[in-house]
């Protein structure tokens, strides 16, 4: 997708077709795809983010450590959501979290369901019930 894109912004028909040396008479088919970006990207027209699937599809992945390296994007992929909510949880309690307390938290999320996913989900909910209940 990323290839659709001019400097990081989704280009007019007329600089596409310089771009990709079209035909003229792709009209219908640039409105398709403008449409169809408009809806789906919600940073459109600018290019959105690299999801971590993209860098893993796209990178070159031969040669020794890449299962590695995949791994590495993965795990760091899977913690930014958790820091996110702890800076969420920071800024509507006010202040600091203790290191202990938010340990404490994460591993009776983590101990209470044999699923992890499940687990982040749970804990999401919470989170967001106690702040509607609390006013927090």
């Amino acid at each position: 997708m990323g290839d659709l894109f001019i400097d990081g912004t989704f280009p007019s028909l007329k600089m596409l077709e310089e771009k990709f040396s079209l035909p003229p008479g792709n009209a219908f088919r640039y409105l398709q795809v403008h449409v169809f970006l408009k809806k789906h990207v919600v940073s459109f027209p600018l290019l959105p983010p690299r999801r971590i699937q993209d860098r893993v599809v796209s990178g070159t992945w031969v040669g020794e450590g890449k299962v590695s390296d995949i791994y590495r994007e993965l795990r760091e992929a899977e913690e930014a959501p958790v820091d996110e909510l702890k800076g969420k949880w920071k800024e509507e309690l006010g202040g600091e979290l203790d290191a202990g307390l938010w340990a404490e938290a994460l591993n009776m999320v983590n101990s209470s369901s044999s699923c992890a996913r499940l687990s982040l989900i749970q804990f999401k909910v919470t989170a967001t019930r106690m702040s509607k209940l609390f006013g927090v």
